[in-house]
């Protein structure tokens, strides 16, 4: 409730939130566990203006925050850093402002991060280089400045902002890296998938070849089989 009080909300998207319901489970937007947990919340494209909550840290067990394409301003709160199951925030194409929180560097499961599309200033704060669980970040189209850290997420984006990033800076605004397998520097085990893939190709070789023997075998018994039976003599037994 303290979350839709600090909320705007023209068309009603969040009617239902009584604070005399017993179980918020069967509210609009919330999502529960089988032990009646809220896990997450989810409202996207409302419409919903007005600020987000300090209260939404009470929610300790909220693994999912999708609040995109809505018009929310002001700050992200710092009290985030107390939802330590959440593995997912989306906060994209709003007008939050003021700087990122550098709390959000304590969410040690959080792997997918969306900020991209709002006012954020300042720098990007140098703990999420630590974040090495996450898998994808996006800040990009804010008002972002100062260096870059160097971002271990395999996939970021952060165009947009007047970052000291580009070309000539050794700094890239976007990667998407796909995920490396672990390969030996030894040459006797580098030359393993070559010879797989070479065995590979004869085997289909031979597997074509004589797929092609058998149909042709076929082909030719059905061409007998037709012709002897074409071949046949038909009597009648006319009384």
């Amino acid at each position: 409730m303290g979350i839709k009080a600090f909320l705007v909300d023209p068309h009603g998207a969040l009617g239902n939130w009584d604070d005399t319901a017993v179980d918020p489970c069967s509210w609009n937007m919330i999502t529960c566990s089988s032990d009646g947990l809220v896990t997450a919340l989810e409202a996207p494209s409302q419409n919903l203006s007005g600020n987000l909550a300090p209260t939404i840290g009470n929610l300790t067990n909220l693994q999912l925050v999708n609040l995109q394409n809505n018009n929310i301003s002001g700050n992200i709160p710092s009290e985030l850093v107390k939802l330590s199951k959440l593995k997912t925030l989306d906060l994209s194409n709003n007008r939050f402002n003021g700087q990122i929180p550098g709390t959000l560097s304590h969410l040690k499961s959080l792997q997918y991060l969306r900020l991209n599309n709002n006012s954020l200033s300042g720098a990007i704060p140098s703990p999420l280089a630590n974040m090495t669980q996450l898998t994808f970040l996006d800040l990009s189209f804010n008002n972002l400045n100062g260096p870059v850290p160097e971002l271990p997420t395999t996939t970021f984006n952060i165009v947009g902002n007047p970052l000291s990033c580009g070309v000539g800076t050794g700094q890239d605004c976007s990667r998407t890296r796909p995920m490396q397998l672990s390969l030996s520097s030894n040459n006797s085990q580098n030359s393993k998938p070559s010879e797989r893939s070479k065995s590979h190709k004869i085997a289909l070789a031979f597997g074509s070849t004589l797929a092609s023997i058998c149909l042709l075998i076929l082909g030719f018994g059905f061409l007998l089989w037709w012709r002897q039976r074409h071949n046949q003599q038909i009597f009648f037994d006319v009384n």
